[in-house]
């Protein structure tokens, strides 16, 4: 069979793709071999395959089969013990959840074919699903100058002016969305369990650990995604049947909406007048004196940075962090300074014994 992308973490990722549907549903034997053999190679990936193969198992209870509930949570059963391989049973807690998410397929609870497609769509959600309002954060720049949002899990936005980004307090789920209108830069902390999605209302921008620029203006027919560095898929907001775009560092996709239709346009080795300054600036130190480095971090990210000049005067720090959010570039260079460091909105504290 045709080997499926392995950039497989969450449940969407493997509702949206073929052969893991087909296995699910015929449970073919060379199909079982090869979730198998995935499964086998990547087990931090068996999560999220569990909560897909619940998902389909309810979802192909639409169709006009024969089969009982209880028929059908064996089958959710033999499944999961197929992809297990040698790995230890489910915990019974883990079981009986997966058969109560089987059971509700008599209930015909909302699991719709029209809920089924926006699932596995991937694109924007514009009601974010189970989540109070209050448990969302929303910033705004109104201000001329490029603002700094630091998230919750570490990563760093740049929001450009009359840009807003919304995303929930605690990214404790299984992949990690921000919302954006309007334009910013992202570095964003590597996780291969957690995604990372930026959703706007033309395209979703995702990604496992990089740095990269979006722009999406509402109302605007044009929009962009330009990569500093790592790699990221793009997805249009169409929610139709093209597969993700990939774009690797200095590569940047343009889609433009016309009549109801999006044109993607991908051009490389962006041009310096097209980049901005903080994609032009590499952040790597050599010996630094790290006076230079904090003014560097001042300059691209808006901030104000406050040190002892004459107890650091002789430090200098020597480190690559081209792709590294701003809370990771601070915390590193005051590890090489044994300082530590606290932020209050726009202004961060230095505090340490020195260099001698």
């Amino acid at each position: 069979m045709d080997s499926p992308d392995y950039d497989l973490n969450s449940p969407e990722d493997f509702l949206k793709n073929e052969h893991f549907r087909r296995w699910v549903k015929y449970r073919g034997e060379d199909d079982r071999s090869f979730w198998e053999d995935f499964l086998n190679r990547y087990p931090e990936k068996r999560p999220a395959y569990e909560e897909a193969v619940a998902t389909l198992l309810v979802i192909f209870g639409d169709d006009p089969d024969e089969e009982s509930d209880l028929v059908r949570a064996g089958r959710l059963r033999a499944l999961l013990d197929a992809g297990a391989g040698k790995a230890e049973p489910l915990p019974l807690w883990r079981w009986l959840r997966w058969i109560a998410a089987v059971l509700v397929i008599g209930l015909g609870f909302w699991w719709s074919k029209a809920g089924y497609e926006s699932r596995i769509a991937g694109y924007r959600l514009e009601h974010p699903i189970a989540l109070e309002e209050e448990a969302w954060i929303t910033r705004q720049n109104q201000s001329k100058e490029v603002l700094l949002v630091n998230l919750p899990d570490g990563s760093s936005v740049l929001l450009s002016k009359a840009s807003s980004i919304r995303f929930v307090k605690k990214m404790n789920g299984a992949r990690r969305d921000v919302y954006l209108d309007g334009e910013g830069f992202f570095e964003v902390v590597k996780n291969p369990a957690k995604p990372f999605l930026v959703h706007t209302d033309k395209l979703t921008t995702r990604v496992l650990g990089t740095s990269f620029r979006v722009k999406s203006f509402p109302g605007q027919a044009e929009a962009e995604v330009v990569v500093k560095t790592g790699k990221v898929a793009v997805m249009t907001g169409d929610n139709d049947a093209a597969e993700p775009l990939m774009l690797y560092p200095n590569q940047r996709v343009s889609l433009i909406r016309k009549n109801d239709k999006v044109f993607r346009s991908v051009t490389g080795a962006v041009s310096a007048e097209a980049a901005t300054a903080i994609e032009a600036e590499p952040f790597d130190f050599q010996f630094t004196p790290v006076s230079e480095a904090f003014k560097t971090l001042e300059m691209h990210y808006a901030v104000k940075i406050h040190f002892d000049q004459e107890k650091m005067g002789r430090c200098t720090v020597t480190a690559a962090l081209k792709d590294e959010p701003f809370l990771e570039k601070i915390r590193l260079i005051c590890l090489a300074t044994e300082s530590s460091f606290e932020i209050k909105g726009d202004q961060v504290s230095i505090s340490g014994i020195g260099c001698p």
